[in-house]
């Protein structure tokens, strides 16, 4: 199969590759991945915290009003359209997250400088990244119908094509077959650190929303948000974590000679 090129110009703002041969990697590992992650959190609270209670701030708005509107949204027409855009805004924040999140590890594991808020928002691959996730969770999805475990082979496999398009801005396929050469060999180590949580992620949160499930909409739509941009920006930090780590371990000779777009 015919290796894809990669665009003799790259994003400037992406993430430096590290030189092949490279002596000096990170560790790779449950422990070091995680204690890298929580480190980041650490060091950037504020703009983690902030842009994640407003993405899971929307979805926990949207489940609160199907929640309020329930059987009778046959009679708001208007309502559905609303929820309709909703969602789709809920869609979009998530892959923005996961794009910001791609970024701050970059600059936090790669040394890459630290960027203005505004400046992130204008450089990532939305589009990419939207595509990249809509055929992960249809490829995903198809394998399930299957059997259960070839859906999690290949979730576990392709799972951080976002971090690759992002991080090494790649194509939407390229990232694929990227992701896929940085899970082999460590598939297990993949599967306990990104699929798994994912599998239980929303669990999660709903048990937490539960213990407040007959409290009001607002008190209701408060823990979901809290909840979710908790347990989502960890799952989502230790996954963009594993992904760099990889990607610096494995490094691709191709990528590594080409050289950032001039400003």
């Amino acid at each position: 199969m015919p290796r894809c090129r990669i665009s003799a110009q790259r994003d400037r703002y992406a993430a430096p590759v590290p030189e092949a041969g490279a002596t000096v990697l990170p560790a790779v590992g449950v422990r070091p991945v995680l204690v890298a992650a929580f480190g980041t959190y650490r060091r950037r609270f504020g703009l983690i915290a902030g842009a994640a209670l407003v993405v899971f701030g929307i979805s926990a708005g949207l489940d609160v009003l199907i929640d309020v509107v329930d059987d009778r949204a046959s009679e708001y027409p208007g309502l559905v359209a609303t929820l309709l855009v909703i969602a789709g805004l809920a869609t979009f924040g998530t892959t923005f997250f996961a794009g910001l999140l791609d970024r701050i590890v970059g600059e936090e594991e790669r040394g890459h400088p630290r960027r203005p808020l505004g400046q992130l928002l204008r450089t990532l691959p939305y589009w990419r990244l939207l595509a990249a996730d809509a055929l992960l969770s249809l490829g995903a999805v198809f394998a399930t119908i299957l059997l259960i475990i070839p859906g999690l082979v290949f979730y576990t496999y392709f799972s951080l094509v976002g971090p690759a398009v992002v991080m090494e801005d790649r194509k939407v396929f390229d990232g694929f077959r990227r992701s896929m050469h940085l899970v082999r060999g460590k598939f297990w180590l993949t599967f306990f650190l990104v699929t798994l949580p994912l599998l239980v992620e929303e669990d999660v949160v709903h048990g937490v929303v539960a213990l407040v499930g007959d409290a009001s909409p607002f008190l209701v739509f408060v823990v979901n948000a809290v909840a979710g941009a908790v347990v989502g920006s960890v799952i989502a930090l230790v996954e963009v974590t594993l992904a760099g780590r990889l990607a610096m371990r494995k490094p691709d000779p191709a990528l590594a000679h080409v050289s950032p777009r001039s400003p």
